[in-house]
Formats: C-alpha cells, structure tokens, sequence
C-alpha cells in the first residue's frame, strides 16, 4: 500500500515539474505567411490567445502596429524624421535604408587570440528607431511590452591551426537534446530545450547556417539564433559568428510574443548579418 502511495506521489511530482514549462510549441503544424510587403499598420488588431499554429503575419501586423503606437509618442526635431519612423514601423528593414556604415581596423594583442595581426570590419549599424549600441559590437532593441531582442558581433577567427571546421554539424547542435533539461545556458546553467532548427544563412556574405534554440530557464523565455560561417577561400578559413537573442521576463511576455517581435525583426537582422564584411586581413 505504501508502495502504491509513494509512486502515485512521484507522477504528481512530475507532472507539476514538467508543467511548469511552457507548452506553447506543442503544435503540430507551424504557418508561415507571405508578409515580404510592406506592413500597414493602420487598423491591425491583435488578441492574445491560446493557438494551434504559427500565424506569422498576423503577428508581425501586431509588432508594426505596436511600434507606430511607441513612435507616435516620441518628439521628433522635424518632419523628415517623423516620416522615417513610421516607415521603419511599417516596414523594419528601412532601418537598414536610413542606417549608416560603421568600420573600423582591428590590430595589436587584443585580437593576436583571434589568429590575426589586424583586419578591418563593416558593417551595418540599422536606424536608432530601432536598436540602440548597447556596448561593443551590441545592438538592442526592448519593444513596449518588455521584449529584448539583441545582435551581437564577435569578432571574427582564423583557423590559424588548420583544423577541420565543420560549422554544419556545429549549428546543429546535436549534444542539444528537445524536451528536457540541458546545460546549454548563457553561463552553462540548465535550461529547458522546447526546438531546435537549423536553416542556410548567409553570414558576413559567405553562405552559412543559422541555428535557433527555443528555450526557458527559471526566469527567461529565450529564442537565440546563431549565424555560423567559414569563409575557406582564406587560407586555413576564416570562421564568423554573430548571435542574436530574443527573450523577455515570463512574469510580462510568452514566446507567441517573442516569436511575434523576432519575426518583425528578421529580415531587417539577417540583412545586417548577410551585408557584414571583413577585408584587409593580416594573419
């Protein structure tokens, strides 16, 4: 009797313990819509409710409209910038359009780690409407309802060693396993996996992979996409990374929120990413 007791108790347990994650992606079927146009942002209506699918485009009518909503409020010097922002709301990638160069040369010990004596980087800095420099290579954008979404650069590495570098099996993440705790957090913490995928991308204009894990800790609901490229035509390669993480506090967002704001920001980011160029390097 006491047996039967003690298991019952320990399937109550685990079933609280599992319950405490999210089961927004249990979904069958995710729906992907056509909204390549451009966004009008005039008359969007968004509910938040439990779904089956994905739907993508009704969820970035919802971001574009949230955003006209945050930019009505901001002073603006002059017309001219007023127009721009509503054309970013409408349409984020024209943060890219209004954005400007940024490039500078790396040399000395600071990147002697990285395999080079020096390199120049450029890239795309998008619009200040849209994300902020928040540190070195560190871009951020938070959205009215508390979502973070940032990109970071890191620098790029020369495969001084010549080792194989398979960045494929890399971005798959295969020591990664969906459904259960692993120790794959931003400090090696444990963290629940819900997905994982891995696409083509290109990555600092060298075709690439981009690898997205769907993930929860005590705290956070995450979305990280990782870009990966190995630019062979370099010597022993050249190796490129830059991360981009989509998360909010689960006490304000749920990941239909977050996968809303990364959809209504992807195309604007992965342009940044795909544009990005290193030249003049010195091994």
């Amino acid at each position: 009797m006491k047996v039967k007791i003690l298991i019952a108790v320990m399937i109550v347990v685990c079933t609280t313990a599992q319950a405490q994650y999210s089961t927004y992606y249990n979904v069958d079927v995710n729906k992907k819509v056509n909204v390549n146009q451009n966004v009008n942002v005039s008359g969007a209506v968004y509910e938040h409710k439990t779904i089956t699918t994905i739907d993508y485009g009704a969820l970035q009518l919802a971001n574009a409209q949230q955003e006209a909503n945050r930019l009505e409020n901001i002073k603006y010097a002059d017309e001219k910038q007023r127009r721009i922002s509503s054309e970013i709301a409408s349409n984020p990638v024209k943060a890219y359009d209004y954005g400007h160069q940024n490039t500078f040369t790396m040399s000395g010990k600071d990147i002697k780690p990285s395999g080079f004596k020096s390199y120049t980087m450029s890239y795309r800095v998008p619009h200040n409407t849209l994300f902020v420099q928040a540190g070195a290579g560190r871009f951020e954008n938070v959205s009215l309802e508390g979502i973070t979404t940032e990109i970071i650069f890191f620098r790029p590495s020369y495969n001084k060693d010549n080792v194989d570098i398979d960045v494929e099996k890399k971005a798959k993440m295969e020591d990664v396993i969906v459904g259960q705790l692993n120790a794959a957090g931003r400090n090696g913490e444990d963290i629940f996996v819900h997905k994982k995928e891995t696409n083509r991308s290109t990555v600092f204009g060298i075709k690439g992979f981009k690898s997205t894990l769907i993930w929860e800790d005590d705290y956070e609901y995450t979305i990280t996409d990782n870009f990966h490229s190995c630019d062979t035509s370099k010597k022993n390669g050249v190796f490129y990374f830059v991360k981009v993480r989509t998360y909010g506090s689960k006490n304000e967002v749920t990941f239909e929120e977050l996968e809303g704001r990364r959809y209504y920001l992807r195309q604007l980011i992965e342009k940044i990413i795909s544009t990005a160029v290193v030249y003049d390097m010195r091994y």
